[in-house]
């Protein structure tokens, strides 16, 4: 299976001339090296291989020194040595320190001693650290190679310590499986001591490395930031050759896969202000999928099971929506427990890549589905009793919102508060449905008045779709103050009875502008965003429900002015997109109006606020305050908000057969 440079690298010159069927292999493998990608070959394999060429030379050994490929090789090595010349080499540190085993004729070894790392090695690497023990005899390389030694016994690694890497990765992997809640502790103690070793210059695999690389650094910038730590993009300038593009590391040219996803991945996180993740954003999707589309997906630093389904999963669906199981039921089957990773051999790092983890998560994942069926069951039935299951009543089911909330919060204890959020989101969507289509207006004020006074009589005249809605309405919500008021330890109903009015008369006061073609003015429009009282009728219900005790002001926040303005925008422009522009008070034609613009231009401007005002969103959320669960309640809420409404590229139809699609494989085992 991987039958390329990786297993011819770095063999034994003594052991080749015992053994003939080692040169016998390289003979029959020799050709096989130039058809492979520079991806699939090891680190460092343009310095070392030539260079072990020229020591079979002169030994004696019968090779095909000549052959194009091999001729090639020595090309790039004298164009790399060029890149980083001799005297730069020993004055700063490069990645030329990682192979001095290979440049043993030109190093100048007690120079070279100055750029030692803090343990005594070159690079982590136990082979170059030998080279400049056997040229220098240095104390500080013997110890390293002896602690090496005892700690390894009969072998030695290609580079140590992995303290940085491996922890990065674990978490990140143990997260993306969806198993993270088994190791809180462990993972925040692991992201504090990721934190602390993020250098000026970014992180690199080993704590004692001194040369970042923009992949590790981009994962452990992301994790620390998710975990409320404060962290700066802008040491990811370290990372960019004088044309301004991103590469692996400082002073280098490549730039690969995994070091390109993990930066796309950083700055779908980042935060206002932030010019540098903004423009990256755009350009490394590009790249990415531009990979994707040419099956181009050979990574530099590991062989992974499926790494061109992860990157294609995550352009399709950013961060920004995506679901936390849903996206570890797709990591499930693109997790490789068994792949292997990449430096001047192939070798495996049993804390990222483990079949147990993959175990647990296939057995935590399945668990919760008997679950999530006892609840949708008991969500229908309260539904059917609402009698909001006729269709000519509501199109509204509550089933798909179920799954999303179920795959955010999926923690049996939180079964009150999705059954809650449910209930509470399922009943707006079919007033605000109503508010919309339903022909008569005093109907409308009628209701609106009936729900001032809480008063179900004053609907007794209206007609059958109008009263069923109103009961349905009233008695989830009397149900869920109850159970609200005993969970908080006071009467909540005023407080839900207050956030109920003040949507109805918005829902009313829309309708009536939209009658009478009624413009409202662009900074009014996002003014009135931030006031928006339909994130607090659909969320404080549930909140209520999360075992944490909120004050009477905990909406007054700027989280929840950010999130109101969010899914405002999100919504409009999206519904205006949806109806080619037909909607002519959308705020959108407000805008055009105003700024004298064309729609283009709108429809880009307000796009780009969407953007902005999330990224503000994040920000607050990610900030250490009281209240966690409720918090994440309200970011999530943002995130399934994006996730139904897809993207503006598929028809409506398209959009909603896959995400439904992918909601009922919440109900798949694996």
């Amino acid at each position: 299976m991987y039958r390329n440079a990786k297993t011819i690298c770095q063999p034994d010159a003594l052991l080749l001339r015992t053994y003939g069927h080692g040169l016998k292999f390289l003979r029959a493998q020799a050709e096989h090296i130039g058809k492979e990608t520079t991806s699939l070959r090891t680190s460092g394999f343009e310095i070392v291989f030539p260079s072990m060429l020229n020591e079979a030379k002169v030994i004696g050994f019968d090779l095909p020194y000549g052959i194009p490929c091999w001729t090639e090789i020595f090309a790039l090595r004298e164009k790399k040595i060029k890149r980083i010349p001799v005297e730069m080499m020993h004055s700063v540190h490069t990645t030329m320190l990682y192979s001095l085993e290979a440049l043993q004729e030109v190093v100048q070894w007690k120079r070279i001693l100055k750029l030692q790392s803090r343990d005594g090695s070159f690079l982590s690497s136990p082979s170059a650290t030998a080279a400049a023990y056997m040229n220098s005899g240095d104390a500080k390389c013997l110890e390293f190679l002896t602690y090496i030694i005892r700690r390894f016994q009969e072998y030695a690694p290609c580079q140590y310590p992995f303290d940085l890497l491996e922890r990065i990765w674990a978490v990140d992997t143990i997260q993306r499986l969806g198993i993270d809640h088994y190791f809180k502790d462990e993972i925040s103690d692991t992201i504090n001591y990721v934190h602390m070793n993020i250098g000026e210059k970014g992180v690199s695999w080993g704590r004692d490395n001194p040369i970042p690389d923009v992949d590790d650094t981009c994962m452990a910038l992301r994790l620390a930031r998710l975990h409320g730590l404060p962290v700066s993009s802008e040491v990811l300038e370290n990372f960019k050759d004088e044309n301004g593009a991103f590469i692996c590391f400082p002073g280098e040219t490549h730039r690969g896969i995994s070091d390109m996803f993990n930066l796309y991945r950083f700055s779908q996180i980042s935060f206002p202000g932030e010019e540098i993740l903004e423009v990256a954003r755009p350009i490394i999707e590009q790249y990415l999928q531009k990979c994707v589309d040419n099956n181009q997906m050979d990574d530099k630093w590991s062989l992974k099971k499926a790494l061109d389904k992860e990157v294609a999963r995550a352009l399709r669906y950013p961060w920004n929506m995506s679901l936390q199981k849903l996206e570890a039921r797709e990591y499930i089957n693109h997790y490789g427990e068994n792949d292997v990773w990449i430096a001047k051999t192939i070798y495996r790092l049993y804390n990222v890549n483990n079949p147990k983890y993959l175990e647990l998560a296939k057995l935590d994942y399945n668990r919760l589905q008997p679950m999530y069926k006892r609840e949708i069951k008991s969500i229908l039935k309260w539904w059917t009793g609402c009698g909001l299951n006729d269709p000519f009543v509501t199109r509204v089911h509550p089933k798909a919102a179920h799954l999303a909330i179920a795959a955010t919060l999926s923690d049996p204890e939180f079964k009150e508060c999705r059954i809650a959020y449910i209930k509470s989101t399922s009943i707006e969507d079919v007033l605000e449905d109503l508010f919309h289509k339903h022909d008569s207006i005093s109907d409308l004020k009628l209701l609106s008045q009936a729900v001032k006074q809480w008063n179900p009589s004053l609907v007794s005249s209206l007609g059958l779709k109008v009263k069923v809605i109103f009961m349905g309405m009233y008695d989830t919500l009397n149900e869920l103050a109850i159970q609200a008021s005993n969970a908080q330890g006071r009467d909540v109903f005023p407080r839900l009875h207050e956030l109920r009015m003040g949507r109805i008369q918005y829902y009313l006061k829309h309708r009536e502008i939209r009658e009478i073609k009624h413009f409202v003015s662009w900074n009014e429009y996002t003014e009135n965003g931030k006031k928006d009282h339909g994130v607090a009728i659909r969320l404080l219900p549930a909140m209520f429900l999360m075992g944490e005790i909120l004050p009477d002001n905990f909406l007054q926040s700027k989280m929840h002015e950010q999130l109101s303005l969010y899914l405002r925008l999100l919504t409009d422009v999206r519904k205006y997109e949806n109806m080619m522009g037909a909607e002519t008070t959308s705020p959108i034609h407000s805008y055009i109006n105003e700024a004298n613009c064309t729609e283009e231009e709108a429809i880009s401007h307000v796009k780009k606020m969407t953007e902005d005002a999330f990224h503000e969103l994040l920000k607050e959320y990610l900030k250490p305050r009281d209240y966690p669960h409720c918090r994440r309640l309200m970011f999530e809420h943002g995130r399934i908000t994006r996730f139904f409404l897809g993207d503006n590229i598929s028809s409506l139809l398209a959009q909603r057969e896959k995400i439904n699609d992918d909601l009922e494989r919440l109900l798949s085992p694996v």
